[in-house]
């Protein structure tokens, strides 16, 4: 009897779960040595959707999947070595999964499912910066993660979320910044300079707004906001300086600065309405504002 060889195997495999997928289309370019793409489109219900993969150097792998999407699209761009970039897009319509890598070690992961109309968008360049998007159950979420430098990461983690965005920019050198988003019409913003430096935003609710803004050395901001057109905006430029902001209820306001050494800042809001500004300049000042 004779045995079908691994490639004759995959593409029966193939072919039996294609009887419902119909008008989908991949393109792939290689040039280099030992790159690997992988593009799957098959299964049930996966219409007229795209995939698009292109590699240049050495290692780079490239893998992408689309299951039950429709009119969806995944698009790789890889150059350097040992880059490795991994989209999967299950139960939706419209989506739109990008990644653009340039340099060496770095890692891009997007997973989308039960999204309508929602978009990622990693562009990585250096070494070993590791980006991730996780959306499931939503529309119209929008997540970008923009890294320059060293070992940066950086994710965006959007669950029953309908018309978020979230923004994230990096550079410099081991880097962190995390978003989370559930709910309706949140924006949240960070941009990080510089190195060690640590940015968290967590919106629950309708319609806050988060923004950090980091320059320096080690510096640490948080930002949770959970209700609703509440909005939090942090800066910070300088060395460990730490800055805090929890808000809960409707329509507060905090705006909190910081320039120097070892500043340390906590504001609570609770309630109505309630509006705090903090500035510190200078080394281990430490302020304080509950409302």
């Amino acid at each position: 009897m004779k045995t079908l060889t691994p490639i004759a195997a995959a593409l029966l495999f193939a072919i039996s779960g294609t009887a419902l997928a119909a008008g989908n289309t991949t393109t792939q370019n290689q040039n280099g040595f030992g790159n690997n793409a992988s593009a799957n489109q098959t299964g049930p219900l996966t219409i007229n959707n795209t995939i698009n993969q292109t590699q240049s150097g050495v290692l780079n792998n490239a893998s992408a999947t689309q299951s039950v999407q429709l009119g969806s699209s995944i698009n790789q761009v890889q150059s350097g070595a040992l880059n490795n970039a991994v989209a999967l897009q299950t139960f939706g319509i419209g989506n739109s999964a990008n990644s653009v890598q340039n340099g060496l070690l770095n890692n891009s992961l997007t997973v989308q499912s039960l999204q309508l109309g929602s978009t990622s968008m990693h562009m990585q360049n250096g070494v070993l910066n590791s980006a991730t998007t996780f959306q499931v159950l939503g529309a119209g979420n929008s997540a970008m993660i923009n890294q320059s430098g060293l070992l940066n990461s950086a994710s965006v983690v959007q669950v029953f979320s309908f018309g978020n965005s979230a923004v994230i920019n990096q550079n410099g050198i081991l880097n962190n910044a995390d978003a989370l988003q559930s709910g309706f019409a949140h924006t949240s913003s960070m941009t990080q300079n510089g190195i060690l430096n640590d940015a968290d935003t967590r919106q629950f609710g309708i319609g806050n707004d988060a923004t950090i803004a980091q320059n320096g050395l080690a510096n640490e901001a948080d930002i949770s906001q959970a209700g609703f057109n509440n909005a939090a905006f942090e800066r910070q430029v300088g060395i460990a300086n730490d800055v805090y902001v929890g808000q809960i209820g409707v329509g507060h306001l905090a705006v909190t600065s910081q320039t120097g050494l070892g500043n340390n800042a906590l504001v609570g809001q609770f309630g109505l309405n309630e509006t705090a500004f903090v500035t510190q300049i200078g080394a281990f000042n430490n302020a304080v504002v509950f409302q």
